[in-house]
């Protein structure tokens, strides 16, 4: 009887022990990052209920794993922009960037994040870039030949690669799936051929060469930079820093001078927002559905890395976004001329423009009421899939719940 005592309690601490060790980084983290604040108003308890509650929202309605020509993979269902070439577009390699990263960052609170992660590398895996194989297509639809039919996107390949950096902090290679390996394969072998200009830009993807120079603000990802060179040990990531850095001084230089806003889609030697028509619209120059997202990317520098060209970058964003708001982010319209004018049909509230800004404002200890009034308007604002998972990516990096690969 006490042997039998004595195996069940081994048993216990065994289990225990695994289950401790199943993630390093368990949610919820409730990081304070140096020189940045938090929203003042709530406790870091609720801050963490309400990203476990919008993130329960979000895999309700976006996670997915009914593909019949690929059993077992997972896409985060959204919309396109662009053309799905006779294909029925269900996601994107944007979107399966945006899950993997929130699949890693929730480990801890969802006991099914790695399989949720494993599910989505499988359809990363599966649907590879017609240009380089190392690469996603950026299309998801449920047929075979839609698998390397496509060409790639470039920020749903960096976050990707990003995401799987962080999966190998949060769960090590013990399993099947070498994520580090996997990581670097992609860096090197894909991002590093395909969308690294000579002049140290990213490209537009792999459908883009050396010498374009044609650039996506949105895809100047800073955090990932440095977590590429620490996990490859190569010094162009620094280059690549460097000349975006260059990119976003010139544009608030000469562009956006009372507002430090970026466009949608960049361009030129010295460089210069796209003009109209550029790629997808009319907005191209503007600080529309892509730029939207710049702010995020930027301040995150600062608060993961203590990059001050990532505040830089930032405050002036933050400075025009409370004078045109009157301090109040539930004001901002979705989209914007880079001089602060509104556009036509932007009279409406969007969560992909309200977030990123407020997530901005963490850098500046003089924005603590537009930060609180931001996360409450954040918290429960719900859209579709674009919205929805940057809000979400935000809502983690505000409440300290995204950490450093």
């Amino acid at each position: 009887m006490l042997l039998n005592k004595y195996i069940l309690l081994v048993c216990a601490i065994v289990i225990g022990s695994f289950n401790a060790a199943g993630q390093t980084k368990p949610y919820p983290q409730a990081l304070t990052y140096p020189g940045c604040i938090k929203p003042s108003d709530v406790s870091q308890k609720e801050m963490d209920e309400s990203v476990k509650a919008f993130y329960d929202y979000w895999k309700k309605k976006y996670l997915k794993n009914d593909l019949s020509s690929l059993p077992g993979g997972y896409y985060v269902k959204g919309e396109i922009t662009g053309s799905p070439e006779g294909f029925t577009p269900l996601g994107s390699s944007e979107g399966q960037g945006y899950g993997m990263i929130i699949a890693t960052l929730m480990a801890g609170y969802d006991p099914d994040a790695q399989a949720i992660f494993d599910g989505l590398l499988k359809t990363v895996r599966a649907y590879k870039s017609s240009g380089n194989r190392h690469l996603m297509g950026w299309v998801v639809a449920d047929d075979k030949m839609a698998q390397g039919h496509f060409g790639s996107a470039t920020d749903g390949d960096l976050d990707i690669a990003y995401s799987l950096l962080l999966a190998h902090k949060q769960w090590g290679n013990s399993g099947s799936i070498n994520y580090l390996s996997e990581a670097k394969r992609m860096i090197i072998k894909g991002i590093r051929t395909s969308y690294i200009t000579n002049d140290y830009r990213l490209n537009l993807g792999d459908w883009k060469n050396e010498t374009s120079k044609d650039t996506r603000p949105s895809d100047w990802m800073l955090t990932h930079f440095k977590a590429f060179k620490k996990a490859t040990g190569d010094m162009v990531w620094d280059s690549v820093a460097t000349a975006t850095y260059e990119m976003i001084a010139a544009i608030q230089k000469n562009y956006s001078v009372t507002t430090n806003l970026m466009p949608d889609f960049a361009t030129g030697i010295p460089v210069k927002p796209a003009g109209p028509g550029f790629l997808e619209g009319p907005n191209d120059g503007n600080y529309y559905y892509n730029a939207c997202r710049t702010p995020l990317r930027f301040v995150m520098d600062y608060a993961h890395y203590g990059d001050v060209r990532g505040k830089n970058a930032v405050s002036g964003m933050v400075k025009w976004a409370k004078l045109k708001s009157n301090n109040s982010p539930a004001n901002i319209k979705a989209g914007y001329t880079l001089n602060g004018n509104d556009l036509q049909g932007n009279n409406y509230e969007s969560s992909v423009f309200i977030a990123p800004l407020v997530a901005a404002a963490t850098c500046d200890k003089g924005s603590q009421e537009f930060l609180n009034e931001g996360w409450s308007t954040m918290k429960d604002m719900k859209d579709g899939y674009f919205e929805d998972s940057y809000n979400l990516l935000c809502l983690l990096y505000i409440s300290g719940n995204w950490w450093v690969p």
